[in-house]
C-alpha cells in the first residue's frame, strides 16, 4: 500500500486523538442563545401589546352628539343599533388600511388588533350623508372622539386614542 506525501510514515498509539472534539460547543451554545433571546422577545412584544379581536358597533342617534358629549347625553340620544348594509369600517394602523374580519348584523369586528398601541384610527364610509359621528366606550360609559368629515358628509374618520377597549360604538347622527 503506498502512501501519501503529507502522511506520517509512522503512527504511534499515544498520538491517536480519543473522545470528542469540543470545538463546535460554543457555536451551538450561541445558536441556543439566539433562538431563546428570540423566543423571549416575542412572548413579551405579544404580552406588551395585547393582541385581541375588537368589535365596533353601528348605532343611530336621534340626536347629535360631540366629543365632549357625556353619557347622560348619549343615553338622551336614543341610539340603536342598525344593520351596517352598505356602510363600511376600516382600521388604520402604522399606515396601514384593514378592514374588518367579520361584519355581521351591525358589528365589524377585527381580529389580533394590538390593543395597546398608539396608533390606531378607523375610518367610516357611509352610504348616507350624517351630522355626526363619536365613537364611544361602553364599559367605561363614556365619548372617545368625534370623528370628522369630509366635504359630502359620508366619509369620517379619526384616531381613537391609545389602550383602546375591545368593544366600542360608532354613534351616528343622521
Amino acid at each position: 500500500m503506498a502512501r501519501a506525501r503529507h502522511e506520517a510514515a509512522w503512527t504511534d498509539a499515544d498520538a491517536t486523538v480519543r473522545g470528542s472534539v469540543g470545538r463546535n460547543r460554543g457555536w451551538v451554545m450561541l445558536a441556543v442563545g439566539f433562538a431563546l433571546v428570540a423566543i423571549v422577545s416575542t412572548f413579551a412584544y405579544n404580552r406588551l401589546m395585547n393582541f385581541q379581536d375588537v368589535t365596533f358597533e353601528l348605532r343611530y342617534c336621534q340626536a347629535p352628539l360631540t366629543g365632549e358629549s357625556t353619557w347622560s347625553e348619549v343615553q338622551a340620544a336614543a341610539c340603536d343599533p342598525v344593520a351596517i348594509d352598505g356602510q363600511e369600517l376600516s382600521r388604520w394602523t402604522e399606515g396601514h388600511q384593514t378592514f374588518a374580519d367579520r361584519a355581521v348584523g351591525s358589528s365589524w369586528t377585527f381580529s389580533s388588533v394590538p390593543v395597546n398601541t398608539v396608533v390606531n384610527a378607523i375610518e367610516l364610509d357611509l352610504t348616507e350623508q350624517a351630522r355626526s359621528v363619536v365613537v364611544a366606550e361602553p364599559s367605561k360609559e363614556h365619548v372617545r372622539v368625534a370623528l370628522t368629515t369630509d366635504k359630502a358628509g359620508t366619509t369620517w374618520s379619526g384616531h381613537i386614542g391609545d389602550r383602546a377597549a375591545t368593544t366600542m360604538w360608532v354613534l351616528v347622527t343622521p
